[in-house]
């Protein structure tokens, strides 16, 4: 059996009128779920967006602070009266790294 429908054609102008009203009812829907589809498709596409990105953000945040911490323990070797002070830098830098991916989410939320 066939899921099309199809105006009747024919008949009185009563049924011809109804048909058509009908076949333009049926249209609407179709064109409304097209349209849904459509938003949901690119509600997918953005949310995949913005996960990429934090997850972009997120790895170049480790990779920055596992630099800065390569390098302190390279100077400390060499001037180890200063690791106090290196060791609050790079506590300044990693608490700068967590606030700009704090703003970067935030950003994210909004779009």
């Amino acid at each position: 059996m066939s899921q099309d429908l199809s105006p009747y054609i024919g008949g009185s102008a009563p049924l011809l009128r109804d048909s058509r009203r009908a076949a333009r009812q049926i249209s609407r829907y179709q064109a409304n779920s097209q349209m849904r589809i459509a938003s949901t498709d690119t509600e997918t596409d953005v949310s995949i967006a913005k996960v990429e990105s934090a997850t972009a953000v997120t790895g170049s945040a480790m990779m920055s602070v596992t630099r800065v911490e390569v390098a302190i323990k390279s100077l400390e070797m060499q001037a180890p009266g200063v690791s106090g002070r290196l060791a609050m830098l790079a506590d300044m830098h990693a608490l700068n790294v967590a606030d700009f991916m704090a703003d970067h989410q935030r950003k994210l939320r909004r779009q």
